[in-house]
């Protein structure tokens, strides 16, 4: 496969640095992980690429999605409101995470 990040020359050669905060999530091999994560009210996750292929975080509650992730890209989103999100890649729906908000 190859990716738009290839395609344009932007991706970053070699491995992608995982952030390792408790609430950062790295997307590799097409899977989130952690893919479940607890957080505080107010509180925010970072999701970073480091897959060659792109990504976007899609919140299923509200539908609201990211911008495309290129290979070394990241999203931060707070979470205001407990509850359970459930999220999705936009691109490759099969890939699921859960951020419990308590």
């Amino acid at each position: 496969m190859i990716s738009l990040a290839r395609l344009s020359g932007q991706a970053p050669d070699g491995p992608v640095p995982m952030k390792t905060s408790p609430n950062d999530v790295g997307i590799a091999g097409f899977a989130f992980g952690p893919s479940k994560l607890t957080i505080a009210p107010g509180q925010y996750v970072t999701w970073t690429n480091g897959d060659d292929s792109p990504h976007q975080i899609t919140i299923a509650q509200s539908q609201e999605r990211s911008a495309v992730l290129l290979k070394g890209q990241s999203r931060t989103q707070a979470f205001a409101t407990a509850g359970v999100y459930e999220y999705s890649c936009g691109l490759q729906p099969s890939m699921k995470g859960t951020v419990e908000v308590k």
